[in-house]
């Protein structure tokens, strides 16, 4: 009768093909083994480093440490809360990232497909100090302030 397991004894020349594919994979299974064990893992560890968002050049208001998402990209920093041809660009734009905000204020009216609003938030990003629209940040409502976001008081 033959056996239905497998086989008790490796053919010679299998043992020999087997031997070479062994002896080759030998040093490529040391370095594999060198990296793991010398690699970041093997290293002491470390706190996590958790990005910030860059400080503003000069702080607007002490009061501060909010931070906004801003969701839409492309979103320009302007040097005033408006869109007059008065109020350029600063050259900045922001997009699905968080920025430094400290305050809101009354400004021009956005609208952007079904959001619109008045409310501009002062934020720092990318080294400068600017405004964005209060459409392009999450939270809030049409025509509302950004929860958590100091109001006008706080704006210098």
């Amino acid at each position: 009768m033959a056996s239905s397991g497998p086989p008790t004894t490796v053919p010679a020349r299998s043992r020999s093909v087997l031997r070479r594919r062994l002896a080759a994979g030998v040093p490529v299974a040391a370095a594999l083994a060198g990296t793991l064990l010398t690699g970041p893992a093997a290293a002491a560890p470390t706190a996590p480093s958790v990005p910030s968002v860059p400080s503003a050049p000069s702080a607007p208001s002490a009061a501060s440490g909010n931070d906004v998402y801003v969701w839409a990209t492309g979103v320009n920093l302007r040097p005033c809360p408006r869109v007059s041809t008065t109020c350029r660009p600063t050259g900045v734009r922001l997009g699905r990232e968080y920025a430094a905000a400290y305050c809101q204020a009354v400004g021009d009216r956005v609208v952007d497909g079904p959001y619109e609003n008045t409310y501009w938030v002062q934020v720092a990003a990318h080294g400068q100090v600017g405004w964005i629209s209060a459409v392009y940040v999450r939270g809030g409502d049409n025509n509302q302030p950004v929860p958590g976001v100091p109001g006008p008081d706080s704006c210098v």
